[in-house]
């Protein structure tokens, strides 16, 4: 009668090879990236000649700055500094508690002032905070890196 365990060596160390290959494999895979910008910045209200003022800005996740209006709509570049910044505050940011701070008071579009809309591509997927909704904390890490990756283009509020 011949033994087994020879074959079970062999098979039990092929095993163990293919389990590692498959656990380095998984490992050095590049983090799944959320896909679509990595912010926008909304405007919205206070009267204009034609009605209603309103832009939207977007930074792209490689820092180019967009408005949504039509072309030529470029506005710029984020700096490399900012951009990574920005993108690990974004990343680190606990929106639940940043939502959990309802905004109560009048919303300023309700006397011709603005309302700022941001949409975050965060890692879970989009997070939308709006100043009229949410009692935003404009001396957080989220904000203090919206604003610096923002000031060429465009005011926003400071703590």
């Amino acid at each position: 009668m011949t033994s087994r365990r020879p074959q079970l060596l062999v098979l039990g160390a092929l095993l163990a090879l293919a389990l590692s290959t498959a656990a380095c494999a998984w490992l050095s895979a590049p983090s799944q990236v959320a896909s679509g910008p990595l912010l926008s910045v909304e405007t919205r209200g206070g009267l204009c000649v034609d009605g209603p003022c309103g832009t939207t800005i977007f930074v792209e996740r490689d820092g180019r700055v967009h408005q949504a209006a039509k072309p030529p709509n470029d506005l710029g570049v984020v700096s490399p500094a900012a951009l990574a910044a920005l993108d690990d505050a974004i990343r680190t940011a606990d929106f639940a508690e940043i939502e959990s701070h309802p905004f109560t008071g009048l919303c300023p579009t309700a006397v011709d002032g603005q309302e700022l809309v941001f949409e975050f591509g965060a890692p879970g997927g989009l997070q939308r905070i709006a100043s009229c909704e949410v009692a935003i904390d404009y001396g957080s890490p989220l904000f203090v890196a919206v604003a610096t990756a923002m000031a060429p283009f465009i005011s926003l509020p400071t703590p």
